[in-house]
């Protein structure tokens, strides 16, 4: 089965489709099928971005539409493929579908790291790379509405919803996994997974429940029930908590992840 990866700029997704990679599957990225139809014209990566940039400008999204072509050949063709793509999931329609998550904060010191350490000036500080990511959220949000129709930060998008801000690329691959395995199955269609520690706020005097269940605002998830679930986990030391989003209030303008119930 194909796995399509994307996610919030910081998440580590590239990270997990390249470890999944390493365990066999086939890579396919915007950017590999993006220089693969430079070659086929002749021209550099370099001559056909800028190229490509002068016809969006004007309303041309004729490349955009070879890429999305291409990954939707791709999926209907071969089997076992990873792809590394803000939209893969839209297109590659027989696809287990996936999303990660990443705390804000966490993913704007992952980002403003990683600029210094390729000696870019981006960034003077990361506060202002947190802005940048919150911008360039909004901005892909009506990109993609407006081009596509589709909402990319609808969670109910994907099958599965993934937490990585205290977990490494191998322990989410794994999880990954084990999830596609239990989706194969029918054991589930949709399905968030959270850590216990990181973006769950705890509460006291909450009901009980067999699934914790959170509500989102502003990018934190406040527990609503099941709190004994959550500190067994927290006491186990789990990477990984099931969640149900039993609603949402409005995030207002920091808010980071548009999250929908599932």
């Amino acid at each position: 089965m194909n796995i399509t990866i994307t996610g919030n700029l910081g998440s580590g997704k590239s990270s997990v489709a390249k470890k999944l990679k390493e365990r066999g599957y086939e890579y396919s990225s915007t950017g590999n099928i993006f220089r693969q139809l430079a070659m086929e014209k002749g021209m550099s990566v370099e001559a056909f971005n800028k190229q490509v940039n002068e016809a969006a400008s004007r309303g041309d999204h004729s490349v955009d539409k070879m890429i999305d072509d291409t990954t939707t050949r791709i999926s209907e063709e071969r089997d076992n493929v990873v792809f590394d793509s803000r939209l893969a999931w839209h297109f590659a329609s027989k696809s287990f579908k996936i999303f990660i998550i990443t705390d804000i904060d966490e993913a704007s010191r992952r980002v403003f790291n990683d600029s210094l350490r390729a000696n870019s000036e981006s960034y003077e500080s990361q506060g202002a790379c947190r802005k940048a990511l919150i911008n360039r959220q909004k901005l892909e949000t009506v990109r993609y509405k407006e081009v596509y129709g589709i909402d990319y930060y609808d969670m109910s998008n994907y099958n599965l919803v993934i937490e990585s801000t205290n977990a490494s690329p191998d322990e989410i691959v794994q999880e990954i996994l084990d999830k596609m395995a239990e989706y194969q199955s029918g054991k589930f269609e949709k399905m968030m997974e959270l850590n216990p520690t990181s973006v769950i706020v705890p509460t006291e005097d909450v009901p009980d429940a067999d699934v914790v269940s959170v509500v989102e605002k502003e990018g934190t998830f406040i527990l609503s029930a099941g709190k004994s679930k959550l500190d067994e986990a927290v006491a186990q030391g789990l990477k990984f908590v099931v969640v149900k989003v039993s609603g949402s209030e409005p995030g207002g303008e920091d808010s980071f992840m548009n999250f929908t119930r599932m």
